[in-house]
């Protein structure tokens, strides 16, 4: 009983972390990337949501496991893998971009291509969403 609550639990925090992720990340697309704190913030915006997303997401995992919940426990471990490698992924390549932005009047191309993955992210992060949602609809917790 008191895996299935754990699960449970984690389950909506999980969720919760991916919604917050995307509707907390959207509304900095509006940055003009003018000076380093803009792209300091978003790196940070997005390392903090993918751990909590993952620490969460692990958890309900050996919860499900141990509640004998394979279904959901496949689906939260696939989201806990995608949010570890994103992490790494994603914030690679944004702190690369952001060594360039900045220098001297700023490369346009890299704030480009900065704002493509941010938005990317989103996009990734709002799929997880729909397929978590839609994938709890089908399950009875």
């Amino acid at each position: 009983m008191l895996a299935k609550s754990i699960g449970l639990a984690a389950t909506v925090l999980t969720l919760s972390s991916l919604g917050f992720s995307v509707l907390g990340s959207t509304p900095l697309l509006i940055l003009r990337h003018d000076v380093p704190m803009d792209g300091r913030f978003i790196r940070q915006v997005f390392h903090y949501c993918y751990r909590v997303v993952a620490v969460f997401a692990i958890t309900a995992t050996i919860a499900h496991t141990a509640s004998e919940r394979i279904g959901l426990a496949v689906g939260l471990g696939a989201i806990a893998l995608l949010a570890l490698a994103m992490h790494q992924w994603l914030l690679r390549r944004l702190d690369t971009l952001r060594l360039t932005m900045y220098e001297g009047s700023g490369d346009p191309l890299a704030i480009r291509r900065f704002r493509q993955l941010h938005a990317g992210a989103i996009g990734l992060n709002f799929a997880q969403l729909v397929a978590m949602i839609s994938g709890l609809t089908q399950v009875t917790l």
